[in-house]
This record gives structure tokens, sequence and C-alpha cells, in this order.
């Protein structure tokens, strides 16, 4: 079986927040393998790509808004269990 990959993105405000180095040694102290890394401040078009299954919804402007407004860091984990594990480590949506 093929290990799992998923994606995390830190957000402007976990940027801001410093919180890069915390998220990555969460995930390395878990044995997972960091395969990309990339800082980048999204575009409106990339935002808007991204979260378009939200576009109909109220909160869809300030969605792009925020994620647009400084550097995020884009990040892809593999590992067995890494989907799960993520989701416990940082949540599903939540922010730390």
């Amino acid at each position: 079986m093929a290990a799992e990959r998923t994606f995390i993105a830190i957000k402007p405000d976990g940027v801001q927040r410093g919180l890069v180095g915390e998220i990555l040694g969460r995930f390395e102290r878990k044995g997972f393998k960091l395969v990309g890394l990339k800082q980048l401040t999204p575009s409106r078009e990339l935002a808007e790509q991204h979260y378009g299954v939200h576009r109909e919804r109220p909160f869809f402007a300030g969605l792009v808004e925020f994620i647009t407004s400084g550097p995020v860091v884009a990040m892809v984990w593999e590992g067995d269990g890494v989907i799960a594990s993520a989701r416990k480590l940082i949540g599903a949506t939540k922010p730390l």
C-alpha cells in the first residue's frame, strides 16, 4: 500500500504568529516525510480557484481577502496515517 499524502497550509495568521517551525516539528516528530514546501503570497485568482467550492457562501469574499493578505506556507507531507494525524495535530480546519 502506498503511503498517504496530505496538503497542509499555514495561513497568514499562523506565519505572522511564528508557528511555521512548531508545525514542521510536530510532523517531523511523528515520523512523516516532508515532500514539498513553498512559501508564497497567493494571488486572488489562485485563492478563488482553491476555495472555489465555497464561491456561493457568504464568507467567500472574506476568505479570499484573508488568504491573500500575506504569506502562506504550503506543504505536502507523506506517511502512513498522515491524514488522520494531521487532523488530530492541527484540527480539520481550525488554526492552532
